[in-house]
């Protein structure tokens, strides 16, 4: 049997790359939400991740879930947050002036959920999937430093053409990278999970998850 050679393990893990991280976000968003909803279609493909990740040895266990970074990088996510925080407040104000705040005014109980159930349903996957999982098997392709930010900022923000809007394709690759240098800089996947965790409720609050929910949320809020 011919083992594969380090320049075909390249050539297979880019085109696997492509496949899975940009035409498979365009299939998935030709597809109606209440056929493809995006939260099980975001389940299963960290589930398919996580086993992947779970059978090679090679992984840094810490950029799954690992705090021990958490103490260290703490003070600056918050620095970060406070300056980007009100960048993205003015945003939501000039993208969307109508739903700015509306959400916890107006169905304070959903909103109390959602900050609670977004991390858990919604951040979790997307950590294994656009950190951990891009960081670690595509690192041969991209390295660990800079240019792996931005790749992996690009995919994961590439992810929201779900959402049939461009704004939050721009917003979530800055963020992307953002939670990518503090994966990679702190080897901590709890600590870049809180850091998306944070601008994600906040999106929500100042009004963004009308671009996700634009139809329910025009019904009801």
């Amino acid at each position: 049997m011919t083992l594969p050679t380090p320049d075909s393990t390249r050539r297979r893990r880019g085109f696997e790359f492509v496949g899975f991280f940009w035409i498979l976000p365009i299939l998935v968003a030709a597809f109606p939400s209440d056929v493809l909803p995006p939260i099980p279609v975001l389940w299963a493909a960290a589930i398919a991740c996580l086993i992947l990740l779970r059978r090679d040895d090679r992984l840094d266990r810490r950029t799954l879930w690992g705090g021990a970074g958490v103490a260290a990088g703490i003070p600056g996510v918050l620095g970060r947050f406070l300056i980007f925080a009100p960048l993205l407040a003015g945003f939501a104000w000039l993208m969307e002036p109508e739903w700015f705040l509306k959400f916890p005014r107006n169905r304070t109980g959903a909103w109390a959920a959602v900050m609670v159930l977004y991390p858990l349903l919604s951040v979790v996957p997307q950590g294994i999937v656009f950190r951990t999982f891009v960081c670690h098997r595509y690192r041969p392709l991209f390295g660990s430093g800079v240019t792996m930010w931005l790749v992996a900022g690009t995919t994961f923000g590439f992810a929201h053409v779900v959402m049939h809007r461009w704004e939050p394709v721009v917003i979530t690759i800055i963020g992307g990278v953002i939670f990518t240098s503090t994966l990679l800089r702190r080897r901590s996947g709890l600590l870049a999970d809180l850091e998306h965790a944070m601008y994600g409720d906040l999106a929500f609050t100042l009004g963004l998850g009308v671009w996700i929910y634009s139809n329910a949320a025009r019904q009801s809020l």
